[in-house]
């Protein structure tokens, strides 16, 4: 049986966490809010600084010692009583195992150590496996929006809150 394990990225793995984000946004550039060629032209200080920022929580998957995933939330620069989860991605070979339960858990948790009254999570229209992450930790779908995605296409953006 694999062993994984979920914790929160340091200053000190920026270039383990510069090459998941990479890999992630050049295999699934549909399903993030950048794109590949902005964060590939980010300085090593930028890179450091995402995971230095104290209104923001990164989280690495690990399979033994292998960094296999990564996800994040962050405060909502409008509403720091809300959380917004972002960026979550799993090597294919590693998805289907339910493993994005230890994401939500570990946002979750974070978004409540910070004081959050709600979380906000989105998500393409079509992306099936999302839906049903966050709809097995209860999130209520409240509305939609037309939006144009990093990677050129328009598309409907579903968003879903969670009260705590």
């Amino acid at each position: 049986m694999e062993k994984y394990e979920l914790r929160r990225l340091e200053i000190g793995e920026w270039q383990q966490y510069k090459k998941i984000r990479l890999e992630a946004l050049s295999s699934a550039p549909e399903v993030f809010g950048s794109n590949y060629q902005k964060e590939a032209a980010y300085s090593d200080a930028e890179w450091m600084a995402l995971l230095g920022n104290p209104k923001c929580a990164i989280f690495g998957l690990y399979n033994q010692e292998l960094l296999i995933g990564l996800t994040g939330v962050v405060l909502d620069r409008t509403d720091e009583s809300n959380a917004i989860l972002i960026a979550s991605f799993i090597q294919e070979g590693h998805r289907g195992r339910g493993l994005s339960r230890l994401f939500y858990e570990a946002r979750i948790t974070w978004a409540r150590e910070q004081g959050c009254l709600r979380i906000t999570v989105s998500h393409g229209v079509g992306n099936e496996a999302s839906r049903a992450a966050n709809q097995s930790f209860n999130f209520a779908y409240t509305h939609s929006r037309d939006v144009v995605w990093p990677d050129g296409v328009k598309a409907e953006e579903l968003i879903y809150v969670l009260n705590l």
